[in-house]
């Protein structure tokens, strides 16, 4: 059996209902999307903690969203 593509909803069965798994989606798909470094225009900024937002490149920290910026 080939693995499924959603394997961010590992664990959310049925029981969870769909609304509920369509939510986890779309906030795992917005955490996990790339983003611009405001200061150096890398796509290496990431979320180092809830609502910090650091770029490995360049070293600059901002503080936004707990899942977007």
């Amino acid at each position: 059996m080939p693995k499924r593509a959603d394997q961010p909803l590992k664990g959310l069965g049925t029981k969870y209902g769909a609304t509920v798994r369509k939510r986890y989606s779309r906030v795992f798909r917005e955490l996990k999307a790339k983003r611009v470094c405001q200061q150096c225009g890398s796509s290496s900024f990431t979320r180092i903690a809830i609502g910090v937002w650091r770029c490995n490149k360049c070293g600059h920290t901002a503080a936004g969203g707990a899942y977007t910026f």
